[in-house]
């Protein structure tokens, strides 16, 4: 019985990966009431971004990203998602995201990022 027990409370206090969330403000926006926030979720298998169309989270694999010391970046057809970290002195650190249209060899957009620690649940 306690057996039972343990595996019907355990799944619900276990979680698989430790990740972050990433939530993303246009840095031409900023200032607007209204803005749009971009939502994205990374751990260490997939990074995950909020397809608005589908009204949900669309996986990519980690091994399909291209990832550095303090940069990752996501590759879509038409453009790819650049993140940075950036650290300055006795400053806590700031995450950016590029927008960058590879075709064109061009910046689309610049955001700031808010990164949160968290249990990551598919």
């Amino acid at each position: 019985m306690r057996f039972l027990l343990f595996l019907i409370i355990f799944p619900s206090f276990v979680y698989a990966d430790q990740g972050v969330k990433i939530s993303c403000v246009n840095m031409k926006n900023l200032l607007d009431k209204n803005y749009k926030i971009q939502k994205f979720k990374f751990d260490v298998t997939t990074f995950q971004y909020f397809d608005e169309k589908e009204s949900k989270y669309i996986e990519i694999s980690n091994k399909d990203l291209t990832i550095k010391k303090d940069f990752f970046a996501a590759r879509f057809p038409e453009y790819e998602l650049g993140f940075q970290i950036h650290e300055f002195e006795e400053k806590n650190p700031v995450m950016s995201m590029s927008k960058y249209d590879y075709k064109n060899d061009k910046f689309l957009d610049h955001y700031l990022c808010d990164v949160k620690n968290t249990y990551i649940q598919n």
